[in-house]
């Protein structure tokens, strides 16, 4: 006689088997899902800054900072800078200590957890996430910073489809999970 087929793997809150589970039993969002979040989270942020630029330095003026350093003063670009770097703070390390995660993360069902306990997220590992990526923007030396943000970008991605927890690079510095929400 064969033996017994093996059940079915778990369902999760929607519908489909678990998955990679967080150490707290929870699934592990997947890669896919959280790069379409941050790069939502990413354009939405750059509408915003364009906005911002457009009320600071005016129309005309903030058509010339496609040709940094035209006609717009370094003063000028980098306040345009630090109140971006300010919105994408309050965008993603606020939002994610308060709600659980950026606008589009809980959007898309997916909230940042603390890896050793699957509890909500306490200020440092929000500020330590955000950080990582974000901070760099403040280096006022635009060719130096961006292959170093590509670099992580990059190595991240390659960390969410290779390591077991799916942790980014930010993820493991800040030591953070993101996971789906369950309902």
């Amino acid at each position: 006689m064969p033996p017994p087929p093996s059940p079915p793997p778990p369902l999760d809150a929607y519908g489909s088997a678990s998955g990679p589970m967080s150490p707290a039993g929870e699934p592990l969002a997947k890669p896919g899902m959280r790069i379409v979040a941050r790069f939502l989270d990413g354009l939405i942020l750059g509408v915003i800054g364009y906005l911002v630029a457009l009320a600071l330095i005016g129309p005309d003026d903030a058509s010339s900072l496609d040709n940094f350093g035209g006609e717009v003063s370094f003063a000028d670009a980098y306040l345009v800078a630090v109140i971006g770097v300010g919105i994408a703070f309050v965008w993603d390390a606020v939002a994610t200590r308060l709600f659980g995660g950026t606008p589009m993360k809980l959007a898309f069902g997916m909230r940042v957890v603390r890896a050793d306990n699957g509890q909500q997220v306490e200020w440092n590992h929000a500020i330590t996430r955000w950080a990582v990526p974000g901070a760099l923007a403040l280096i006022p030396v635009p060719r130096l910073i961006w292959p170093l943000q590509v670099i992580v970008f990059l190595i991240s991605l390659i960390y969410l489809f290779r390591k077991p927890l799916r942790q980014a690079v930010w993820d493991q510095v800040a030591k953070t999970l993101v996971v789906r929400r369950a309902g």
